[in-house]
């Protein structure tokens, strides 16, 4: 295949279309590879943590904003990623992973490509070939619970290598290739084999605009005529990794094809040489066979057990980094009691942490505390997290069973609780009637105002409010302040705590699908 073409495309389904461009790769035994050499710089550690992280800009003043559009900038957190140890233990993983695969696949030497040809037919006849020869390829998997991050970890590492490298000529001497340095797929959700060979030649055809899903799928090809194919197109293009996600689907595979899976997925690793990398949750591992553990043993690489973060040092670096995106306007420091709030309604789950954080501010913009602290985090989890309970319940037990049979949680979805807590915002203008707001609003679409004069405002209104209606907010003295005693004719203590904004409708941040 060629690009006639010279002005390549800059992404190509979700990765990046390169020209081949070789460099030192700095190891002896990874020199004189056009595979090797047209990849990336091996990156330190401080590299990779430059690479992937995703702060996003921050800028105080908008903590000022109108109510409404405050809204909108808690969402930013969503898009937060803090590199942590874990990310750069599979980021190394991968880097090896990759180039150790290539090192017996060079595609320059002599009886490459009849060593190819003779590992597609041993693969079609279920056996290795006569002349079969170590390869440094190996596999391993990825476990853990839902909304760890995995995937977006594998996304994000896969993101520091070009997806296709095209070469033409490799020291002075036409090399026509097209290099497929990684390539992510699902696992089907039936866990058939024939529909993860759809998927894969459907990619394919994606990335290089070939016609291999028509070449090869058609209603009488079977699953044993469709595996050869799909190792013959791997070969050939010389992927370098082969990462299917949401591999516990296999437990819904039928008739042993959970089994037959893993095996062409050992076939690939040991006699083509294509390194597979198998990403699930903790339900996949009651559906990987002894073959492919000890696939994976031998290679000495180890598998990742993702667990949740420990409160630990590692826990105080994230929360850290996500706590200075705070748009209340009465900025909350981290203490540790918050810290341990958190960690308890998260159960140290990133994708927990992150969006119990983002709610936090949103109830206590829209309640009108402005203020993020350890009580609103707890209110905000037991009534978003209802869904994902048992699966916390089981982390802080250690109860693996539960956690096995556990396959997705998800929290309360973010689209209904913004709506919902937009619907209950007081309009009374408090914000926006600010003098100073106004001009500043006038002038740009930021605004701009020194923070003393802002709180010495809004604590007037609040003051003078509290006179002329003492009975819509609470007063000075608070809860204190709600007793029989002071309460009007015929209003009982449920009825005032609940006009004083201090009990909030149980169906606040719910949201029930039509059916149910």
């Amino acid at each position: 295949m060629t690009f006639t073409n010279s002005k390549l495309p800059l992404l190509v389904g979700s990765g990046k279309v390169v020209q081949a461009s070789y460099r030192d790769p700095l190891i002896s035994s990874y020199r004189d590879n056009p595979l090797i050499e047209a990849l990336p710089n091996i990156l330190s550690s401080e590299s990779v943590i430059n690479s992937i992280a995703n702060y996003p800009s921050y800028d105080e003043a908008e903590r000022y904003l109108p109510l409404h559009l405050r809204l909108h900038l808690a969402q930013n957190v969503l898009r937060f990623f803090q590199p942590l140890p874990v990310h750069l233990d599979l980021e190394a993983r991968f880097s090896r992973l990759i180039r150790g695969g290539y090192q017996f696949r060079n595609p320059i030497l002599l009886d490459f490509w009849k060593n190819s040809e003779l590992r597609l037919e041993a693969l079609s006849h279920d056996e290795f070939p006569a002349n079969y020869m170590y390869t440094s390829a190996y596999g391993f998997t990825i476990i853990g619970i839902s909304g760890i991050g995995k995937t977006t970890a594998v996304s994000a590492i896969l993101s520091l290598y070009p997806q296709v490298i095209v070469h033409s000529c490799y020291k002075n001497t036409n090399f026509t290739h097209c290099q497929i340095v990684w390539l992510k797929l699902d696992c089907p959700f039936d866990g058939s084999i024939k529909g993860l060979c759809l998927n894969f030649f459907q990619a394919i055809d994606e990335i290089l605009k070939t016609n291999y899903l028509k070449n090869y799928i058609s209603s009488r090809r079977t699953v044993d005529e469709l595996i050869p194919s799909m190792a013959r197109v791997a070969s050939l293009h010389c992927i370098g990794v082969l990462v299917i996600d949401e591999i516990q689907h296999l437990n819904e595979a039928k008739s042993g094809g959970a089994n037959k899976m893993l095996n062409f997925f050992v076939q690939l690793v040991n006699t083509i040489g294509v390194p597979v990398v198998l990403v699930g949750t903790y339900k996949a591992m009651s559906v990987l066979s002894g073959e492919f553990r000890q696939a994976r043993r031998d290679s000495g690489q180890g598998d990742l057990i993702w667990d949740s973060m420990l409160e630990d040092d590692v826990w105080e670096l994230f929360l850290e980094s996500l706590w200075r995106y705070q748009y209340v306007k009465k900025l909350s420091p981290l203490t540790s009691s918050i810290s341990h709030a958190l960690y308890e309604s998260s159960a140290g789950i990133t994708d927990f942490a992150v969006k119990v954080y983002m709610l936090a501010q949103i109830r206590a913009m829209t309640t009108e505390s402005e203020i993020i602290n350890e009580g609103v985090i707890r209110s905000v989890a037991a009534d978003s997290l209802r869904l994902a309970r048992p699966i916390l319940d089981a982390l802080k037990t250690g109860n693996v069973k539960v956690l096995h049979n556990i396959e997705d949680v998800y929290p309360t979805d973010i689209t209904s609780v913004i709506k919902s807590a937009t619907n209950n915002i007081k309009v009374d203008g408090k914000l926006s009637s600010s003098p100073a707001v106004k001009k500043s609003l006038a002038e740009s679409d930021l605004i701009k105002v020194e923070i003393c004069d802002l709180q010495k405002s809004d604590l007037k209104k609040s003051q003078q409010k509290q006179i002329k209606n003492p009975t819509t907010k609470p007063n000075q003295n608070g809860l204190l302040a709600i007793n029989n005693s002071n309460l009007p004719n015929k209003v009982t203590a449920y009825e005032e705590l609940k006009s004083t904004g201090y009990i909030r409708p149980a169906t606040e941040f719910i949201t029930l699908d039509e059916d149910e």
